[in-house]
């Protein structure tokens, strides 16, 4: 059962030359299209930053999913959402990372935060499959703060560990 799609207001960026500039723009909505090169001889260029967020309840877990990529611009979306999350107390929260493309120390902040705001019966997991994000949380070291799964079946699935309740 999906719960929530967070839509968040896009950066606003000009359109490169290259793409076409009659392009649905619906406000706050996350927007996904494709562009057209410009006589077929460049690649697609993305006018905004794309993240999509949704949250879907599985049993007492609510699942996370995080598709595009996480930088200082779309952190703080990333971050509400968390945070709203968060307000509704469940038993374990999955954040699935497996479709993010990019990662850098803002996400890895926001995650460390809600890693922190979490109470004592709220179990915060991570799902990092790809080098984008597994790279980052290992370079920083945040990989032995934060409870990393290989699979969101296995996030979901695992019981509670002692890492859990260290803050």
């Amino acid at each position: 059962m999906k719960l929530t799609v967070f839509d968040f207001p896009r950066p606003r960026r000009p359109l490169p030359e290259s793409a076409t500039a009659s392009l649905p723009l619906t406000g706050n909505r996350v927007v996904h299209a494709n562009f057209t090169a410009f006589n077929g001889s460049e690649p697609p260029v993305p006018r905004y930053h794309d993240l999509a967020i949704t949250v879907e309840r599985s049993g007492w877990t609510l699942v996370v999913t995080v598709d595009g990529d996480v930088d200082l611009s779309t952190a703080p979306m990333l971050r509400h959402a968390l945070e709203e999350t968060l307000g509704r107390t469940p038993r374990r929260i999955v954040v699935d990372l497996s479709r993010v493309r990019f990662l850098n120390t803002a996400g890895l902040e926001v995650l460390l935060d809600a890693h922190r705001a979490a109470g004592p019966d709220t179990e915060l997991r991570l799902v990092a499959t790809t080098r984008a994000t597994w790279r980052p949380l290992q370079l920083t070291r945040t990989h032995e703060r934060l409870v990393i799964h290989a699979s969101l079946a296995a996030a979901i699935a695992a019981p509670r560990s002692p890492a859990e309740g260290v803050r």
